[in-house]
This record gives C-alpha cells, structure tokens and sequence, in this order.
C-alpha cells in the first residue's frame, strides 16, 4: 500500500476518532444492550456533554427507555418524567437494570408538584407533551432543568409545525432555538438510521377503508350551523364548536348526536337564564347536566349570579332560537341519511375475519366512539374496551392491567387465557397510544383519524415491537363523505407529516398514497437527524487502530485528497464537528454537504499538491475564526432584546455599586457575561430575566451574585464553543490521479 493510500486511511481514522464517542458499556444490570443501542446512548452522551441536553428520536420499538437508563447511570441524581400511565412501565426497567432513578409525571408537573431534590440530570419521556410553552408543565419543567442534563425522549416531537421541536429544544438551549431553521434544530436530535430496524416488523402499506355511505348532507346541515349564542365572559363565535362538531360527525354518529346534545343544552341553559333576566358565564354553563338525557334547567336566578344587558335579551333569543330550528334541520338530515356507523361496523367486523388468529387493536380518538363500538360488537365475544374511564369485556368492568393481559399476555409477560377469558378485539382511545407493548397483536385500525398524524405513527407502534408478528397491517376508516373530502383529509395529513420527515427522518408508512399527482413520485428522502445519523454511522467504519500516526511520524492536521467528481474539502475539529466546503462555496456545517462531502472521501487515494492543502486548511481556519468572532462579539446573544436588556442591567449594577467595592463587583460582571455568552436551558433564562425587575437600588451587588446563580457555568464535560477548536484532520476533494505520490509527507499548520 503506497503512502498516499495510508495517509488517506489514516486521515479518515483520525476524522472518525474525533466524531466518534466513546463506547458505552452494553451490559445494563440484567439488560444487554443492542449494538445500534450502544451507539445511540454514545451519541446522546456526547451530545449532552456538547450542549446540556438532547433529543432521542428513535422510532417505538427501538429500545429507548433503556438508552435513556444507560445515560442516566452517569448522573448522581437523575429525575424521570412521564405520563402517569407509564411509569410502571418505567419502574420495571429500573429494576432489571438496576437503576435507580426519581419519577415524577406530566400530570404531577401540571398540578405544581415541586420535586424534593434538584437532579443533576432529567430524562423526559413522550416529550412531544412539552410542545407548548404557556403550559404549566412546561415552566416546572423548564425551572427543573434550569441546572440540569437533560434527555428528551419522542417517536414523534414534531406533530404540527417546526415550533414543536424548537420549543422541546428551548429547555437546554434556551430561547434563541425559536430563531433556528429545521436544519439547525436537527443539529440536536440523535436519530438513528438503518441500523436495528431489521429487529422490528415490517409494516405493510396501509390500507383506505372507505363506508358505503355518502353523509354529506350531515356534514353540509353541520357547516350551515348559525353562530351560538355565547355566555357574558365571551368565548368562541362558534367556529370552533362547529369544527368539534365535524370532528366528531368524522369519527362516528354516536359522537355527533353526543356534541349536538351539548350544543343544545348550552343554548337551552343560556334560554332558561336569559328569560330571567341573567346571562350565565362559561364556568355555570357547566353546571348544567343531563339526567337520563332530559336537560335539568334547574333554578336560573339561584346558578346564574350575572344580570343580562336589557337591550341584549331580544338579539340573545334571536339567536337562541335560530340555533334550535338549525339542531332540528340536522336532526332531519340525520334521520334521512344511514347511519354511517353500520358501514363502519361492517368494515371492523371484515378486517377482524380477515386477520383471524391474530390480535386487533382498533383506535378512536373520541371516547363515545370507542364506547359505541363496544356496544354494537361486545356480543360477538373476545372484545375489550379500553377508555380513560375504564377497561370493560362483555361480563363488567376490570383493571387495566388485567385487560391488557388478556390482550396481549405474551408482551405482559403471563400465560394466555383461553376460550372467552382472550380478548382478540381491543377497541382504545388515544390513551393507549403511547408507552405500551402490544405485539401480540399484528393489526391496527384507525377508526377515525387524528387531527394530528403523529398518532398515527404511535398507534402502529403499539404492535410493531421486537418479537412480534413478522408484518404488522394497518387500516384507516375514511370519513363517510364524497372522494374530494377524502383527498383533502389526505393532504392536511401528508403535508404534516412531511414537514415533520424532512426535519427527522421518514418513519414508517401511515397514510396510502390515494392521489400522488401524474409523473410524481412520493420521496424518499430522510430527514437532516436521520441523514446526520446514517453520516456518522458512515464515518465511524473509517476506525483503525491508530488514527493518530501518518507515515510514521507525528502532525497536528493530518491531510490526504481523495478522487472525487466534487472538489473541495471535509474537515473535522477536535470538538466532533464536521465542516465541508465543496465546488467553490463557502464552508458550511450543513447535513446534506458534509454528507455529500463524507462520500466522497471514501474515493480512491490521490495526491495532492502543497499549494492546494494549504488553501484547504486556510479556508477551514477562516471558518474557524468568523465563528469564534460571532461569538466573542455576541451575535447571537445581543441580537435579542431580552439578552441586550442583560447587558444594561448588569453595566447598571456595577455603575451602582460602593466605589470601594466596584472592582470586585466588576469581576463578578465579568463573569456573568461570559457565562451568559453560552447558550443556557431555558429555566435558567427565565430565572435571569425574572432578577431584572429587582429594583432594590441597594442590592446592586447582590443581584450579581444571584445572576451568577441562575446563569452557571457549562455542565461537566462541556466541549461547546467556549473555546477555538482546532483542525484535526483535513481530506482534499477534487479529480486527478489515484495513487500519486506528488507530495511524500503531509503538511501541518
């Protein structure tokens, strides 16, 4: 092997050595970790260590739970977040690693628990539930993980818009991850590619189900709707509760005679009271309830403590009774039309003989669907009900978990029940939809489908899990309405899920491909995280046994070229980034070029000129240094009105102090500016931001040292941009010939 050719290997060896982590130990108390497994918790260590925090966003089945244990062992407090509903799930893999860690849940964090002990590091599961950053889970979260690592955990954070993943981000980035792109956001998302994904079922293309009925006369009686009348504190002009009501007319009749109930017993409610001179707010709206399905009007002036407007009452009772004739069109346009949910039931009853021999997991979003289902096939025999309010089969109400059991033993872990006691058919709402293995079953039906398709995914993810069925089948039940309705409900959901595939990664199929436009053809291309994942998973097999040596002898910036079709460059520094600069353009970080760029330097071996391995590292160091000045000058951090307003209030409290005490008082400033230049969690800002209206003029010095407080120095480990990184190994792109040896030694900087 010439020396070009040992230069090259040993130039790639040395790019793998400083984007690869250190291995992680796979043994996890009775748990052996995959090798995909061991990699992703690699990549999220590193990842933390980089910038605090992380997002895991590994498919379901993917054994993220225990990723997320074998990175928690590091922590000497570590805090877990979930859904209530998970954390049995969540104690028993604690106790097969041997891990322990403090739970708190989602709902816990909304009620204002407060944690005893402040942890060191927080894994946060499902954590697509903190895409809202007015919620009040989010800001306990967000004072949490003020001072802490943190690992975020989600099949699907982002389900509506690239806000959703940017404000998941926020709690270890802080505020400036709103301003970043999807390409920047994914820069902080560890996703895997192929590998592993053998382990899983494969996913056979879903399938439309389409009713025999046409319901359009329903849906157009709903959309004619007049505006309601609404209660003295305001609230929506109706738009909103008649897209509840053709949510529920998409998932069955049930629910919509169930939501026209509540529509008319607002109105009568607001009637009874405006007919004794009052006008009920929201919150006594509420108050009114139904016996036996008769509206209780009860005693007005006693529930109602509000007095109607005079001149209001004509209009209210116009409105009133515009509403009343409206309800009763669409109870005749209902009457008139068959009930959907006969063709719905027929279409369950097909896919369930279909698929005999296997468990079928059927899913409404509405509980009165779910209950309505139940009813009309509980005769059938072998099916479970499973809502928020209750787990029921054919002979009463039981536990959860024992429903469970009955449904999928083998993924429980017990022996199967036989004859009656099996439940073949589990119809759910979307609170089974997360965090629960079921691949005893190998079919899902989406009774109605979700305003959000990231449900989709995490309905079938329920089935597709290690060891299940070889192929898992899915169904979605189409509203009952004409083609064109069809195929605009295909496209609100495509175009959601495809902003969320070119940020992350495609995952598995959820929705058919009905109408792809003639000569187009649906992509295939995966996200920036799982293209930035499969990238490093590329330059990891550059690995040898000794990256740092060339030719015998030692070098700072090891460089080799490589015969490429592009030309340009692929640079590596020695805090794990990669930066490419190809044909001409300036070096950038991006996903795609430093992945085109990693192809290319598997080319055969070339070599290279003095003159043009110059250039190459001298283009790589002005990156560098534009970057670090960026930095140093505050670019990003002043370019935010609350981040200079930081400025002004700390040369304000130093100007205040004693003069005999400034000086110390200036180092402390000091400090707090260049802790503050770094990219801090979320909590941590908030908590800067809260000390600017401290406006005790002779607290000056303290505030100081409360800010320097709540703006700490990076975590342990931290290799981020608090310092000029440097260029480790260099490899040239661009056409010539293979095996030269025009430049015998390798130049340094």
């Amino acid at each position: 092997m010439s020396l070009t050719e040992l230069r090259l290997r040993a130039a790639r060896a040395r790019i793998a050595a400083a984007c690869t982590p250190p291995a992680v130990d796979p043994q996890l108390g009775a748990v052996l970790l995959r090798p995909d497994q061991c990699a992703a918790a690699a990549r999220v260590n590193d990842a933390i260590a980089r910038s605090g925090g992380c997002l895991l966003a590994d498919d379901v089945g993917r054994g993220k739970t225990y990723v997320a244990l074998s990175v928690a062992k590091g922590w000497r407090r570590p805090l877990v977040v979930v859904p209530a509903s998970l954390r049995a799930t969540w104690r028993q893999a604690m106790e097969r690693t041997g891990i322990s860690c403090s739970v708190v849940s989602h709902e816990e964090l909304s009620r204002g628990r407060v944690v005893d002990t402040v942890p060191d590091g927080i894994v946060v599961d499902e954590s697509h539930h903190f895409r809202s950053t007015n919620t009040r889970r989010y800001g306990a979260l967000a004072d949490l993980a003020a001072s802490a690592r943190l690992l975020l955990l989600s099949a699907t954070p982002l389900q509506n818009r690239t806000r959703d993943l940017a404000a998941q981000i926020a709690l270890f980035h802080g505020a400036r991850a709103f301003a970043l792109d999807a390409s920047a956001l994914a820069a902080f998302v560890v996703r895997g590619g192929a590998a592993g994904a053998d382990l899983l079922p494969a996913v056979a293309p879903p399938t439309w189900a389409r009713p025999a009925v046409d319901d359009g006369a329903v849906l157009e009686a709903i959309l004619s709707l007049p505006a309601p009348a609404r209660p003295v504190d305001g609230g929506d002009p109706g738009v909103l509760r008649t897209i509840g009501l053709v949510r529920a007319w998409a998932s069955s009749r049930a629910a919509l005679r169930a939501a026209i109930r509540r529509r008319r017993r607002a109105a009568t409610a607001i009637e009874a009271s405006v007919t004794e001179g009052r006008l009920p707010t929201r919150r006594e709206l509420e108050a009114w309830q139904e016996v036996d399905g008769a509206i209780q009007l009860g005693f007005a002036p006693l529930l109602v403590a509000t007095t109607a407007d005079p001149l209001r009452v004509p209009d209210l009772m116009e409105t009133i009774s515009l509403e009343h004739d409206a309800l009763r069109r669409l109870d005749a346009a209902m009457a008139a039309t068959p009930d959907p949910d006969d063709a719905r039931l027929a279409i369950l009853r097909e896919i369930r003989r279909a698929h005999d021999g296997t468990g079928v997991l059927a899913f409404a979003e509405l509980a009165t669907t779910a209950e309505t289902y139940f009813r009309r096939l509980v005769h059938t025999g072998n099916v479970g009900l499973l809502t928020a309010r209750e787990a029921r089969i054919a002979s009463g109400r039981l536990s959860r978990d024992a429903l469970l059991e009955r449904f999928a033993p083998r993924a429980r872990g017990v022996q199967a029940p036989v004859g009656h006691e099996l439940v073949t058919l589990l119809i759910a709402t979307d609170l089974l939809s997360e965090g629960v293995n079921l691949q005893d079953a190998s079919v899902v039906v989406h009774l109605d489908l979700p305003w959000n398709p990231a449900r989709l995914a995490q309905r079938v993810g329920r089935v597709r899990r290690p060891g299940g069925s070889a192929v898992v089948h899915s169904y979605l039940v189409a509203p009952p309405a004409g083609a064109a309705l069809l195929l605009d409900v295909e496209r609100r959901l495509r175009e959601k899920l495809g902003m969320a595939g070119r940020t992350l990664g495609r995952g598995i199929d959820v929705v058919p491909a009905l109408a792809s436009p003639p000569g187009v053809a649906a992509t295939s291309d995966d996200g920036y995280a799982t293209r930035h994942g499969e990238t490093l998973q590329r330059i990891a097999r550059w690995a040898r046994p000794s990256p740092a040596s060339c030719g015998g002898r030692r070098c700072r910036t090891l460089v080799a070229a490589a015969h490429s079709a592009d030309a340009g460059w692929l640079a590596a520094l020695d805090d794990g980034r990669l930066v490419a600069g190809l044909n001409g353009a300036p070096p950038v970080t991006d996903v795609d070029i430093v992945a085109r760029a990693a192809r290319a330097c598997e080319g055969p071996a070339r070599g290279i000129a003095k003159t043009a391995a110059v250039v190459a590292i001298a283009q790589c160091a002005e990156w560098i240094h534009g970057e670090v000045l960026a930095r140093e000058c505050g670019q990003v951090r002043r370019s935010r009105r609350p981040e200079r307003a930081i400025d002004r209030r700390v040369a304000l409290a130093v100007e205040r102090v004693p003069r005999h005490l400034r000086a110390s008082a200036a180092a402390r400033a000091s400090r707090l500016l260049a802790t503050a230049s770094l990219a801090r969690p979320l909590g941590a800002e908030r908590a800067l931001h809260r000390l600017l209206e401290d406006a005790d003029a002779g607290a000056r010095e303290r505030w100081l040292d409360q800010a320097i407080v709540v703006a700490p120095a990076p975590p342990d480990g931290y290799r981020g941009r608090d310092r000029v990184p440097s260029v480790v190994a260099i490899i040239c792109l661009g056409p010539g010939a293979t095996h030269s040896t025009s430049s015998d030694g390798p130049p340094s900087e």
